[in-house]
């Protein structure tokens, strides 16, 4: 342990308190779903090989991605925060304390899609169906709705094609289930 903390304190020196805390918030970013850090964007900024960037990106991935790290209490905090030096230990929480409730919600998306299919988007179009073979002038308006699905394995997307009624019948299974 004591020859890591040595490690981490080489890497992390007070001059590049900047630079590490876009780091953080570049790995909340790709936990969050959008496009996080690499090894080319802090190349010049930090002195470090890509087998050092490795490990510190594992590290703070590993992190931000345990839960318990969400309570932000010292006691709580898992083994690998407690290795850190005292100064990104306090970049590591305000980090979390900013960006706790994005964090929150990503955990939960991920540990939802591992066990259910969840609805991640949608999509509605609105159409006005003006006759049909049995009937000249319908005039009858129609919803398309996409549910865009996700679990571990696939994405895929539900067709839906509802009248105003059905609509109305939808909206207030969904109401009533919430």
């Amino acid at each position: 342990m004591e020859n890591t903390q040595s490690l981490y304190i080489s890497l992390f020196n007070e001059e590049k308190s900047d630079v590490l805390k876009e780091l953080l918030h570049a790995c909340v970013d790709e936990i969050c779903g959008r496009p996080g850090p690499s090894y080319r964007k802090f190349i010049n900024s930090m002195d470090w090989s890509r087998a050092e960037y490795e490990g510190v990106y594992k590290l703070i991935s590993t992190l931000l991605r345990n839960p318990a790290s969400l309570h932000m209490v010292d006691e709580k905090m898992p083994q690998e925060y407690h290795e850190l030096p005292e100064q990104v230990q306090h970049n590591v929480l305000t980090c979390l304390k900013v960006r706790r409730e994005h964090l929150t919600n990503a955990l939960l998306r991920e540990h939802y899609k591992r066990k259910l299919p969840t609805l991640t988007d949608f999509d509605w179009r609105l159409k006005l169906v003006m006759g049909s073979s049995k009937m000249s002038s319908l005039r009858e308006s129609l919803l398309q709705l996409d549910l865009i699905v996700e679990d571990v394995e696939s994405r895929r997307i539900i067709n839906l094609e509802l009248s105003k009624d059905e609509l109305e019948t939808v909206i207030n299974a969904l109401e009533a289930s919430v």
